[in-house]
């Protein structure tokens, strides 16, 4: 039998042999995926690399926010999550930016995570935008900035019965502010009407904004004079205010799942936990922060999720409408 004869029998042999393999590890993801709690055909479409649709992200559950409390040198100045769905891990990525006091971005900074337990952590250290990130399981951890004080995060990464990988994105700014997590639950009602009158120069998820700013708008730009007395749209107790970098002077008002942000003030007329009325002067309209002019920044936020100041209603009767009836 000659060299060539060999070689092609055992050629055949390998190739048999991985075609069997193949053969077999489908049978066994043919019986494993339809036990699967995301459904067999959205298994399928991850296993064979489709492309998920874009969807609306879904509304987070209210035993828990992606907001950081505590106070200190470095603040937050914005947290929000992303569902872009990419896989079914158990993590997500936590991403931000750390700027100065001013808004602007700083390089070379070290943001440290830690946790219960934990001897090191992990840090990462900004790049020429002051952008950094981390791939983390969902839980509780501390964050430091800088030398600033340590501020206590929680990121729900999956939530439970939901579908999707989320995304963090949280930024920092080196100022003079206060905040404080609280569960205020006191008569909450939907927020009602805008919190100055005047022109809306950019809307709820604007596209124009996206392509001059380059991030997501998650309320509405009001263009007043600075000065004009600001009022809050709904009853609740004050979680938040102070300058807040890139938001420059900004007040937050809590009640039950409901909360509203007013941004960009000249002026904080409002204390840490104080409770106010629907109509209460929370400040007054300015150009602080990262502002292109005089404007007030207005954003509704529902469980969390940031929804559209001016369609309250529709929102929420879309998520009503894909709630399922309990049996």
């Amino acid at each position: 039998m000659g060299i060539k004869t060999l070689l092609g029998i055992s050629g055949c042999s390998v190739v048999g042999t991985l075609v069997v393999f193949a053969i077999l590890v489908t049978a066994l993801l043919a019986m494993a995926i339809p036990q699967m709690p995301f459904g067999q055909e959205q298994a399928w479409q991850w296993m064979l690399g489709t492309p998920q649709p874009v969807r609306r992200p879904l509304l987070p559950s209210p035993d828990g926010k992606p907001i950081i409390s505590g106070n200190g040198q470095w603040c937050v100045t914005r947290a929000y999550q992303e569902t872009p769905e990419e896989s079914h891990l158990n993590a997500g990525r936590v991403q931000g930016y750390a700027r100065d006091a001013n808004g602007l971005p700083l390089a070379g900074v070290a943001v440290h995570v830690s946790w219960d337990g934990d001897e090191g952590g992990i840090t990462q250290i900004t790049d020429a935008n002051g952008y950094y990130v981390f791939i983390l399981s969902p839980g509780e951890y501390r964050v430091q900035v800088a030398q600033g004080q340590s501020q206590v995060v929680s990121f729900r990464t999956n939530l439970r019965a939901y579908y999707g990988h989320y995304t963090y994105d949280v930024d920092f700014a080196s100022g003079n502010c206060f905040s404080q997590s609280s569960d205020y639950t006191k008569n909450p009602s939907t927020p009602k009407g805008l919190p100055v009158s005047g022109r809306i120069t950019a809307t709820f998820h604007d596209w124009q904004y996206l392509i001059n700013m380059g991030r997501i708008h998650e309320g509405v730009d009001i263009a007043v004079n600075v000065g004009t007395p600001v009022a809050a749209t709904m009853s609740g107790k004050v979680t938040q205010g102070g300058n807040y970098g890139s938001w420059g002077n900004m007040v937050i008002v809590q009640n039950g799942p409901w909360e509203i942000i007013v941004a960009h003030l000249s002026e904080v007329n409002v204390k840490l936990g104080q409770e106010i009325s629907m109509g209460s002067v929370l400040g007054k309209s300015g150009n602080t922060g990262f502002s292109t002019g005089p404007h007030v920044h207005y954003e509704v936020r529902y469980n969390g999720m940031a929804i559209d100041p001016q369609n309250i209603t529709a929102y929420l009767n879309d998520v009503s409408n894909r709630t399922p009836t309990p049996r």
